[in-house]
């Protein structure tokens, strides 16, 4: 063996086989990598990665007897392989998460999440792949509907009642650990400044004493609940005090209100301590002859308004010395302007009622007053009404009432307007009913009150309210505060009536026009 190694060519020889090994060596690894390098280039080319989020988790179990509890709604699902699979997968959209209780005890368990329709050539991988379980036995119970609502979102002047439910109760389906935690079961309402009775349907929800809601099942899901709201108002007395100084000369004789009483609205316990409205001031500053004056009714503490918001308060004055012969000289000196066909028109109609003027449907006037101011005035700056806002269904006689300026007395050659009234047909109310149980009284009133009193009056020509001392007669200053009165009486009735905040409207119609019997209270120079 030594003698054979030491020869030449037998050295060459096994070089050159370990230089041939050592060249296919070399070759076949950068062949194997090139082959791998031009593998996975192909392979990373047609591979892609899909997420899918809120994928519904789907529970089988007996949903009759038993109640699952920790399944989360939806999971994710993170999709891996080739793209065609993936594009496939997505469109169809027929895969799903599942989880599987039907072999499982009552008791808590961790469960895998499952899926299916997906090919498996794509690797899943679903987050979160293992949940918590808790299966429990069905349970029903019965329980009460309690409304829920805020009194203090009804309208200002205006409280809601004790709410009725129907049905009064519900049945509510759960696992027993969650029925348990019941405290109460609810239908809220939203009252949205209410006016009126509220009726509507609402959801019920069942809470736990930290007012939780339950994942519970109600039936039924709604109930009705109607909730009474009504007006709260109050009718006070009210008093008026003088404020400032009038004119040099001028002593203020008496402020009296053409108002007794107003309404106020607010909660119950803040109308229970207010019985009067006292002390509202007249300002009568600088006043040099007897006027009506508007002042506005300051609204007491805790009280939400006050209906009417103006009264008309008459302001007699009697003025002294040299003045009052002026003023009477003045009077005597007074220049008379007629005014023929005068329209008379109805005032303070109700939509329930229709109206009709019988007669006279126009009126002769004699004004009387400075002839400078008689000479600016026209027709159209007088006009007459007669005011019907408190009257029912039948015929009536009412005063006419004139509106004029201030420094003329105005006579009218018919002092009274005879009007029919008849109820509209309305279904579902009682209206007509009550208006002709009442018409009866309140005619009477209308006609002793104002009819047969005023018409066996002489006409003394001497109408201005504004100015007492320019009638006829001795006894003409104290004319005036009477015969104001005789509007005031017609509309005691609807006051009383109308608890509901609607009478305003009769009461300012009424303080800004006068009833002509002789003279004229005037407001509108005011």
């Amino acid at each position: 063996m030594d003698k054979l190694m030491n020869r030449s060519w037998v050295m060459k020889i096994i070089a050159l086989l370990l230089a041939f090994m050592l060249y296919l060596s070399v070759n076949l690894d950068d062949g194997s990598s090139s082959s791998n390098k031009i593998l996975n280039r192909s392979s990373s080319a047609n591979t892609g990665v899909e997420t899918l989020t809120d994928v519904p988790v789907q529970v089988s179990y007996n949903e009759k007897n038993r109640i699952v509890r920790g399944v989360p709604d939806t999971v994710i699902m993170t999709l891996e392989g080739p793209k065609n699979i993936l594009a496939q997968t997505k469109l169809q959209k027929d895969y799903q998460a599942y989880i599987d209780l039907d072999n499982l005890s009552l008791g808590q368990h961790r469960v895998k999440v499952q899926y299916r329709n997906i090919s498996d050539n794509l690797n899943v991988v679903v987050k979160p792949d293992i949940v918590n379980v808790t299966i429990e036995e069905r349970d029903s119970k019965q329980f009460s509907v309690e409304a829920s609502y805020d009194k203090n979102k009804v309208k200002n002047g205006y409280e809601a009642g004790e709410a009725t439910v129907s049905p009064r109760a519900v049945t509510v389906t759960g696992a027993s650990s969650q029925l348990d935690q019941v405290a109460y079961v609810k239908a809220i309402i939203d009252l949205d400044n209410a006016s009126k009775t509220v009726t509507k349907q609402a959801t019920v929800v069942a809470l736990d004493k930290n007012l939780n809601k339950l994942n519970v099942t109600v039936q039924p899901e709604t109930v009705n609940v109607t909730i009474p709201v009504r007006n709260i108002s109050k009718k006070v007395p009210i008093d008026v005090i003088q404020e400032g100084t009038p004119g040099d000369g001028v002593n203020i004789t008496k402020l009296e209100p053409k108002t007794d009483t107003v309404k106020i609205i607010g909660p119950s316990d803040s109308l229970e301590k207010i019985d009067k409205i006292d002390n509202i001031p007249v300002d009568v500053t600088g006043i040099t002859k007897s006027k009506d004056i508007k002042v506005n009714v300051p609204v007491p503490d805790g009280i939400d308004s006050v209906s009417p918001k103006q009264i008309t308060v008459h302001v007699e004055v009697d003025k002294q010395g040299d003045e009052k012969e002026a003023e009477e000289t003045d009077a005597s000196a007074a220049e008379t302007k007629s005014f023929k066909n005068l329209p008379v028109s109805l005032t303070g109609q109700s939509s329930k009622y229709t109206y009709e003027l019988l007669s006279p449907t126009s009126v002769d006037a004699d004004v009387k007053g400075p002839k400078s101011d008689l000479d600016k005035l026209t027709k159209s700056g007088i006009s007459l009404s007669a005011n019907v806002g408190n009257l029912s269904a039948g015929e009536h006689t009412v005063p006419i009432m004139i509106n004029s300026p201030d420094s003329v007395t105005s006579t009218l050659s018919t002092k009274q307007a005879k009007v029919r009234v008849t109820a509209k047909k309305q279904s579902g109310t009682n209206d007509e009913q009550t208006d002709k149980e009442t018409s009866g009284s309140t005619s009477d009133k209308e006609t002793s009150g104002s009819t047969s009193d005023k018409e066996t009056k002489p006409d003394t020509g001497t109408g201005s309210g504004t100015n007492p001392g320019t009638g006829n007669s001795g006894d003409s200053a104290d004319k005036p505060s009477e015969e104001t009165n005789t509007p005031e009486d017609n509309t005691d009735t609807p006051t009383d009536s109308t608890e509901t905040g609607d009478d305003s409207s009769n009461n300012q119609s009424d303080e800004n026009s006068t009833p002509v019997d002789g003279q004229t209270d005037n407001t509108s120079g005011n």
